[in-house]
């Protein structure tokens, strides 16, 4: 899925509108217009999961800001500021992390779930075990 996220080859609103396909019209997640660099590292929900997540191994300086052009910019630029098993860490973290928000929005979307932070946490637990 990161590889996909950083080609812009994942099934947002704006890849299905492109194509003439049914979307939803704002991300599910916050409101706002959807495309998966949104959807991984612009969307508020996805900023404040990043948090918790990273915050847990005490990596919370390296959460997306609100300015981040990118997923895979800000996944390079984290990884650059850990070195050896901590950047092993983080890379399967953010994997985790970019595999839940998926997920979630795919939950949210196709379920009529109510996005959840706490959820969302107790997910990427789950599937990290």
């Amino acid at each position: 899925m990161p590889v996909l996220a950083a080609h812009n080859r994942c099934w947002t609103a704006d890849r299905l509108a492109l194509r003439g396909l049914p979307h939803p019209e704002l991300c599910p997640l916050c409101d706002q217009e959807e495309n998966i660099q949104h959807l991984l590292v612009g969307c508020v929900f996805a900023r404040h999961f990043w948090l918790e997540l990273l915050q847990f191994f005490g990596l919370a300086t390296l959460a997306p800001q609100p300015d981040e052009p990118s997923f895979d910019v800000w996944w390079d630029r984290s990884a650059l500021m850990v070195s050896g098993d901590t950047r092993k860490g983080l890379n399967s973290l953010v994997i985790l992390g970019a595999w839940t928000i998926w997920k979630v929005r795919n939950d949210c979307v196709f379920n009529g779930a109510t996005p959840s932070i706490t959820t969302a946490l107790a997910h990427a637990r789950e599937e990290a075990n």
